[in-house]
């Protein structure tokens, strides 16, 4: 592993403006293709969903289908939405079985809290565990810890509830070009706490990194150690988060949109940025996403200090006790 605090060369690097936003990335599922998913529910349909295996969720459709979109994914701008399904048509159980089943193409599935969901219902929960999945509070850009994330809209809130997707190189290029002191900050990167562990992880996990000639990127203020008190972060590395966000929040760099019902969002979480503007639910417009979390085998060269954390909180989220 190496710095490279220049401009890296891949299909990841995108802005919004180059792409044409959300359209660069999206994939309206033709008949041929929506019939194929409608056989497959049917075939799996009483199944309990995070039992469904790929051969179970399988045809000559949809395995080019997301054979494309996984090829997106590792080897495109890292994101894609599959739209036009037609959410009126399966109950919520069909729908998991949908959604499961696809996402057996790209990864594997993996519990997602102490809760036991293998697919988390992303919505206002009242009295419900303080997670942003359960709120409806706004969620600044960030990545998450497994390699491929994905959310499937279902209902739409009243208002708001917009999502923000970023290149994560396209940040990294642009620093590399105005502060490459800065984006060195962030090659050596910083120590994340994870209050389930008893004792704080001791080795810095780097904002970006470069293995086998691929770079990719990480950013989670709520478990970097200080985050939220930033004064006491080295100040070097602070200068270098505030540049970071500024670029993330220009309007020429971020794919604004909202996930309409019946899109499904897959994206690569170590190189695209996810954020979530606060919605409002009404009783007639209640917010609900599904949520999936895949584990690649053969993704992208991740960090190990990222590996290890990822492998822990699986451990955790599947009852096995956090290292001491």
């Amino acid at each position: 592993m190496q710095m490279h605090p220049v401009p890296v060369d891949d299909p990841a690097v995108w802005t919004s403006a180059e792409i044409g936003g959300r359209e660069g990335f999206t994939h309206r599922l033709s008949t041929a293709q929506l019939d194929a998913i409608d056989r497959a529910v049917a075939r799996v349909r009483g199944r309990v969903a995070h039992e469904i295996r790929r051969e179970d969720f399988s045809c000559p459709q949809i395995d080019a289908l997301m054979k494309a979109a996984r090829w997106q994914l590792f080897h495109g701008c890292g994101a894609v939405i599959l739209s036009g399904i037609d959410t009126g048509r399966y109950d919520i159980a069909d729908h998991e079985r949908l959604y499961w089943g696809l996402g057996t193409h790209i990864g594997t599935g993996v519990v997602q809290s102490p809760r036991g969901d293998h697919i988390a219902h992303v919505q206002k929960e009242e009295g419900g565990p303080p997670r942003g999945y359960t709120s409806d509070l706004e969620l600044r850009s960030h990545t998450d810890f497994h390699e491929v994330l994905s959310l499937y809209g279902l209902r739409a809130s009243a208002q708001g509830g917009e999502s923000g997707a970023v290149s994560l190189l396209a940040i990294h290029n642009i620093m590399a070009r105005e502060r490459p002191d800065l984006l060195a900050q962030l090659y050596e990167g910083h120590y994340i706490d994870w209050p389930e562990r008893a004792r704080p992880l001791e080795e810095k996990l780097p904002f970006f990194w470069t293995i086998d000639g691929k770079t990719s990127g990480f950013s989670n203020r709520v478990f970097l150690r200080h985050g939220r008190d930033p004064e006491k972060l080295p100040p070097a590395f602070r200068e270098a988060l505030a540049l970071f966000d500024e670029i993330a929040l220009r309007p020429d760099v971020r794919a604004d949109f909202v996930l309409q019902p019946g899109e499904m969002f897959f994206w690569h979480n170590f190189l695209v940025l996810h954020s979530r503007q606060q919605f409002h639910d009404t009783p007639d417009a209640r917010r609900l996403l599904l949520r999936l979390w895949l584990n690649i085998p053969d993704g992208r060269p991740i960090h190990p200090a990222m590996r290890s954390l990822t492998a822990e909180i699986d451990a955790y989220h599947g009852g096995e006790a956090v290292p001491a």
